[in-house]
């Protein structure tokens, strides 16, 4: 029993001595300036719920974040750049420009994008409106005109969701807790 005492004991000292700062350095003064190396450690972020639907949405979110990662990166950037060249050029140019855009996005993802679920989709609409401080309705109506936007709300509608709808983290704490959570790995530049 002294021996499982002793070990416990050790254990929990270790643990506090690799629990400092990141910056301290332990000194011993039994020779002159001895020092133990600072072990740097990552931030860890424990995530709890109390029940197991909690956890079931935290993990059917954390997928569907996941799956419309990169496009919600690729839709952020197309963003940035459409913006730009609408500044810079003039009306049929940047029309041009816009079309040829849409043309090969329509190429690369298209098929992809038909292949997401109602809830992947729903996730993606969040997610950008959450990067570009934006709703996708108004992105639509912005780069492509109201007709279209109108037509495209019509068509969120007959899936179940609302183009108009705006991100507000209060509402949407799991996503990001999630967000949160997975840390660099969600960066969107």
């Amino acid at each position: 029993m002294k021996t499982i005492n002793a070990i416990i004991l050790c254990s929990l000292l270790s643990i506090s001595v690799f629990s400092q700062n990141a910056n301290d350095t332990i000194q011993i003064n039994a020779a002159p300036n001895p020092t133990i190396p600072t072990v740097y450690m990552h931030d860890v972020n424990i995530v709890y719920f109390k029940s197991s639907e909690e956890w079931m949405l935290y993990y059917k979110y954390k997928s569907r974040i996941e799956k419309v990662l990169p496009y919600v990166k690729i839709a952020k950037q197309l963003y940035v750049e459409l913006k730009e060249e609408k500044e810079n050029d003039k009306r049929r140019e940047y029309r041009h420009y816009r079309k040829d855009v849409e043309k090969e996005m329509r190429e690369k993802f298209e098929k992809e994008l038909k292949d997401l679920t109602v809830g992947q989709g729903e996730m993606l609409f969040k997610l950008i409106n959450r990067e570009t401080g934006n709703n996708a309705y108004n992105i639509i109506k912005e780069l492509k005109g109201g007709v279209t936007a109108w037509f495209y709300q019509l068509v969120g509608k007959h899936w179940g969701y609302d183009l108009k709808d705006h991100y507000d983290p209060e509402q949407e704490k799991m996503i990001e807790t999630i967000i949160k959570q997975m840390g660099p790995a969600y960066k969107v530049v």
